[in-house]
């Protein structure tokens, strides 16, 4: 399969390449023909705050007007993407920005995973690689290159960095969540959402109309290691439907991490998923 790295935004007027360099190249322009005309300076001034706001804010899921829905758990299972025998690897880079009580961050993120293993290499604002994470189904390896120090931790142990949450469940399955038949107990709908309530008390929001899953709560009595994620934005990329943002929440819900994706190949050739610790460093286990 060939690898591509170009997002298409899927609209109901058709297919819009997603280009921001273009649409950055296009707001400057606006905004310097607006500069010579003072009558719509306000008006414009407003509807750039409206867009930016919109553009940064993930838009929760209220539980509204839901009610118990006599459709079947097979036929809603089947609408949402399930890539798990197609999508066997990704590589990419993205943005996260980190709001946690009195902090907040950007770092740049190069990301490969498979379907075992995840390795996520951080950069800083000024492009300085700080350390790295390689994340498997039970825990996290984590080296901090500038400190010369690596721990393993469980994905459940508290929040030893900022992107615990980020890195507390393999790319693969944050950026196709997956439901099995199985699983679910209830499904509730709404004007616009099926609610599936899930055996371990998780619930999950599916868009009626596109089957995409837009939310994911988990509920205090189950042990995750994340409150909620909401997903945003999809885009086609090489026949697979991702998300281009997504938001993920703390066990606490004092923190999060908005990850938005930036490049990304879809079955990628060789991957690198190790990380490698000089022999004078011991691992400490926490």
């Amino acid at each position: 399969m060939k690898n591509s790295t170009i997002w298409k935004k899927q609209e109901n007027g058709g297919d819009k390449r997603w280009n921001k360099t273009h649409q950055e190249h296009t707001l400057k322009k606006r905004l310097i023909s607006v500069q010579s005309n003072p009558r719509f300076l306000l008006f414009t001034s407003l509807i750039i705050g409206f867009i930016i706001s919109a553009c940064s804010t993930s838009r929760p899921i209220t539980e509204g007007e839901f009610r118990e829905s006599n459709i079947s758990v097979r036929a809603v299972v089947a609408d949402i993407p399930d890539y798990s025998e197609e999508l066997k690897s990704l590589s990419g880079k993205g943005r996260a920005l980190v709001s946690e009580p009195g902090n907040s961050d950007r770092v740049t993120i190069d990301f490969e995973a498979d379907r075992d293993l995840s390795l996520l290499t951080i950069q800083n604002r000024i492009g300085i690689e700080g350390g790295q994470m390689l994340v498997d189904q039970d825990s996290i390896l984590i080296y901090n290159k500038l400190d010369k120090v690596a721990q393993k931790i469980s994905i459940y142990d508290g929040r030893l960095t900022s992107l615990n949450e980020l890195a507390s469940i393999n790319i693969l399955d944050l950026v196709n969540f997956k439901v099995n038949v199985e699983e679910v107990r209830l499904i509730l709908e709404s004007n616009n959402f099926f609610q599936l309530r899930l055996n371990n008390g998780a619930q999950v929001f599916v868009n009626k109309e596109t089957g995409r899953i837009e939310q994911v709560i988990q509920t205090e009595s189950n042990v995750a290691p994340y409150s909620k994620i909401i997903y945003e934005s999809y885009g086609e990329l090489e026949g697979f439907i991702l998300p281009r943002k997504i938001t993920i929440f703390s066990s606490d819900e004092d923190s999060r991490v908005v990850f938005l994706v930036r490049d990304l190949n879809v079955n990628p050739g060789e991957l690198k998923l190790s990380i490698d610790i000089p022999d004078n460093i011991k691992i400490q286990r926490l």
